[in-house]
């Protein structure tokens, strides 16, 4: 029975990274970039505030399954560097994919409407413009981090 639950939480520990993984590259690298070439500015703005929640969501679900995976793995197999790292490195995109769905996503949103606003009237505050990139710069670190750890957890999940 034991090695039954360790295949179906390695198994699952490897599903939730590669849903991860998939999941950043779809959205960045496909999504995304078809989105941009085909629609209008606020179309696609429009679009990516519906898929950005959800996109989060997913990624927190993601983490919450390996972290569940990898801490059963620990209680079956006992600690060990591979098992340990695995860990804390889901604790961090869970983290990380929390704070990108709230608070930095609706303060992005927040702003990124001021900015438009100011630009309809002609005159656009370069303070709340320089915060709203480095918010948007800050989202983007962090989905390239989220996209590390994936990567790192593939490798550690065969």
């Amino acid at each position: 029975m034991s090695l039954l639950v360790e295949s179906i939480m390695q198994y699952l520990h490897g599903l939730a990274a590669a849903i991860l993984v998939g999941k950043v590259v779809l959205l960045s690298f496909v999504v995304a970039p078809v989105l941009a070439k085909q629609l209008a500015p606020e179309q696609f703005g429009k679009v990516v505030r519906q898929l950005f929640p959800a996109y989060y969501l997913l990624g927190m679900g993601a983490a919450a399954g390996g972290l569940v995976s990898v801490t059963a793995l620990l209680v079956i197999r006992g600690a060990s560097p591979g098992l340990s790292a695995a860990g804390g490195i889901w604790l961090i995109i869970f983290l990380a994919e929390a704070y990108c769905r709230s608070p930095l996503t609706p303060q992005s949103n927040a702003m990124r409407d001021q900015l438009k606003e100011q630009e309809s009237r002609g005159s656009v505050d370069p303070v709340l413009k320089a915060s709203w990139e480095r918010l948007h710069q800050r989202s983007l670190y962090l989905n390239s981090l989220v996209l590390l750890g994936g990567l790192c957890l593939v490798g550690l999940a065969s």
